[in-house]
């Protein structure tokens, strides 16, 4: 009791917490809940402020419970507040078909190979001859031409779009897309081309944010005018900037695998040193009288312009904010408990935005910040050394074990990883990254006097190589990332209920908390074993749907064959976002991706014909050598029908007696419908993955 008594905020946090959650999950809009709301706060007010009413706190806790109650409801109903869609004037209201409509950029472009991909603010629809007045975000992508290569954050431009809706996830497994962007309040989607479109020429975005950005238009170029280019340029935008547009694929898996990837994300590292950085230009203001409070005013500026500047990533508006509160008490010279700090940056940025709480990045950023904060003293009282070098090397590597230790289930979770290496990568990443921000900011400080900023400029350089060359060397090494981990978010829960409890017998000593933990550890494992069971029992065939593209799989117990062209084969980044997390749920070990004729004891491919255990299946790419084909009709359990393949129904059902027609994704629309027709008219089972998602055959 007297721990929570020490950290009011977190004991406010948590029923704020599981209001927003509840309104994520379950979203009700409930008119009196604003009155509801308002009567216990009266009540509150009632107890404290009215001695008649009065309750001491520590003799009742019905006050705890009305003041949790309050806060519950509170996030509940602020968070359905800031969820658009359930605004009245949502413009989603007032579209049909396509539209002209009144857009403004609400950030910089990402450009694609054939468009540029905006979010935008829809500001109003007109209907008829009127202009309404409209609220939400919708992601346009504009075809490329010079003019939309020139569009800039904040402009303004009048176009008619069709909206649609962010699709579900197509394949099983798949990344969820739509729940993303929901959790961003983009929910609707258009592609409008070159001439559909008519820019204002006006400008009227938010003027820091625009100012950030342009300044940080112009630091790219420095580094452009810098002569730094290719990878290098990359990861020193990334470090520096917070631009991660242009890292490419490869080096993304590289940091990742090594565990290195938080440093390519501007977090509390880059703001911390940030901070360090300005404090020690301002040591002159501490001998003033009032030399603290305005030194702080300008730390806040700096910091708060420097998050700006890198995009307002979720991990630099945690470091930024509690970093502020740290600044702001020590201006008035009071003392504060870091987990009261954490829990004040966390209500104030969910106060703005709830949900930020389902953003990877913040949960992330969190429970690193915890594990540091409460773990890593623990683990650093293990050894003591007097040598400086080696306490600095055991103080990175207590940081890192307790980060780790912090985010692990999470991060399992989500990216089905564990780079076993992360202890060296932190070693040798933190410090190389820690002196290349330091130069990178020299050289933006400095980037008027070219003489010196050269040579500057050549050790950045030289840095960011030497990074990228250590961390490709990490990922080369055996065993340098266990792939494929799959864990269930019940699995999740109890691997942080072992971690807690263990950490709890290990500070108390209370042998009844090790019971605990190995007890979770037994349902994690009981869990495991019937996924077990259930992965060596299964056998399946999935026809994906990816656009313009035949993928097929062919699952037995922990093994599978797909199925697919030479190109796609080769295709990392799209196997991942389509395919990979479908394996790694199925608890798949032992892939074989194949383009020819290939045959096992249980699967056979032979001229576009499948043999799947019992299952029976025909491929039909190219119509022209079945036409003259004078054969008995084919007995087939599916007939998947792709490229486009110049055949009627009619034609194929004179050559193949088929349960199910399939028509995979790498047909075009206008076939797909024309087929359809006709499978209806001869009452033919079909199904078309472009409509409904991928095609599983369960056997």
């Amino acid at each position: 009791m007297k721990v929570w008594n020490q950290v009011p905020l977190v004991r406010l946090l948590l029923p704020f917490l599981l209001g927003i959650i509840c309104a994520i999950y379950f979203p009700i809009q409930v008119n009196n809940i604003l009155l509801f709301s308002l009567c216990l706060f009266v009540i509150i007010g009632a107890i404290v402020l009215i001695p008649r009413f009065y309750i001491s706190y520590r003799k009742s806790h019905w006050l705890g419970v009305v003041i949790n109650l309050l806060l519950f409801t509170f996030a509940y109903q602020l968070t359905i507040f800031k969820t658009q869609k359930f605004s009245p004037n949502h413009f989603s209201n007032y579209c049909g078909g396509t539209n002209t409509v009144y857009a403004r950029l609400a950030d910089s472009y990402i450009e694609k190979e054939k468009s540029i991909k905006i979010v935008m603010d829809i500001v109003a629809v007109k209907k008829g001859a009127d202009w309404v007045n409209t609220t939400g975000k919708a992601i346009i992508y504009i075809e490329k031409d010079a003019n939309a290569l020139h569009l800039k954050y904040g402009d303004e431009l009048v176009m008619n779009a069709s909206f649609k809706d962010i699709p579900d996830p197509q394949n099983p497994g798949e990344f969820n897309y739509k729940r993303f962007l929901s959790f961003h309040n983009i929910n609707s989607q258009s592609y409008v081309k070159n001439d559909d479109w008519k820019s204002l020429g006006s400008n009227f975005g938010n003027f820091i944010l625009k100012y950030s950005i342009g300044l940080r238009d112009k630091l790219m170029d420095v580094l452009k005018f810098n002569k730094l280019k290719d990878d290098e340029l990359s990861v020193g935008a990334a470090l520096l900037l917070g631009y991660t547009d242009k890292l490419d694929a490869e080096i993304i898996s590289a940091y990742s695998s090594s565990g290195a990837l938080h440093v390519l994300s501007v977090s509390g590292l880059h703001v911390a040193i940030v901070y360090f950085v300005f404090s020690w230009l301002l040591f002159f203001l501490d001998k003033h009288k009032h030399g603290q409070i305005f030194k702080s005013i300008l730390l806040l500026l700096f910091l708060w312009f420097y998050a700006a500047l890198t995009g307002l990533s979720p991990s630099v508006l945690r470091s930024a904010t509690m970093l502020s509160f740290v600044i702001f008490a020590k201006a008035f010279n009071r003392q504060t408990n870091i987990y009261n700090t954490l829990a004040a940056s966390v209500l104030f940025l969910l106060l703005i935005n709830p949900y930020l709480i389902m953003d990877v990045g913040f949960q992330l950023s969190y429970l690193a910040v915890i594990g540091i904060v409460y773990i890593q003293p623990k683990i650093h009282a293990w050894f003591e050394f007097d040598n400086w070098l080696l306490n600095q090397i055991w103080t990175i590597t207590s940081v890192s074990i307790a980060a780790q230790v912090a985010t692990c289930p999470l991060a399992l979770f989500y990216f089905h990883q564990f780079p076993n290496y992360f202890l060296l990568s932190n070693l040798i990443v933190i410090p190389i990254s820690t002196v290349i921000i330091y130069i990178g900011i020299a050289v933006f400080t400095f980037a008027q006097i070219p003489v010196f900023v050269k040579y500057l400029a050549i050790v950045f350089s030289w840095l960011i190589w030497l990074l990228n060359l250590s961390v490709k060397w990490m990922e080369s090494l055996p065993f340098s990332v266990l792939q494929g981990v799959s864990i269930s978010v019940l699995e999740t829960w109890l691997l942080y209920g072992v971690i807690i409890l263990f950490l709890f017998y290990f500070s108390e000593r209370k042998f009844r908390y090790l019971i605990y933990a190995l007890s979770f550890f037994i349902l994690i494992l009981i869990s495991q074993t019937v996924e077990q069971y259930s992965e060596f029992s299964q056998k399946k065939i999935i026809v994906y749907n990816i656009p313009k593209t035949s993928v097929f799989d062919f699952i037995s117990s922990k093994s599978n064959i797909l199925l697919t062209d030479s190109v796609y084969a080769q295709n990392k980044s799209g196997l991942l976002f389509h395919i990979k997390h479908n394996w790694w749920d199925l608890g798949l070990d032992n892939t074989k991706i194949i383009s020819k004729d290939y045959s096992n004891d249980n699967f056979k491919y032979e001229n576009n014909a499948i043999q799947f255990f019992d299952k029976k299946l025909m491929v039909l790419k190219n119509a022209i050598k079945f036409k003259n084909a004078e054969s008995k009709q084919l007995n087939l359990d599916y007939l998947i029908v792709s490229n486009n393949t110049n055949m009627s129904l009619s034609e194929m059902d004179r050559l193949f007696h088929v349960k199910t027609i399939i028509f995979d994704s790498s047909n075009s629309e206008y076939r797909i419908n024309k087929w359809k027709k006709e499978c209806i008219a001869m009452n033919q089972e079909y199904f078309a993955v472009t409509e409904t998602g991928a095609f599983e055959i369960i056997m």
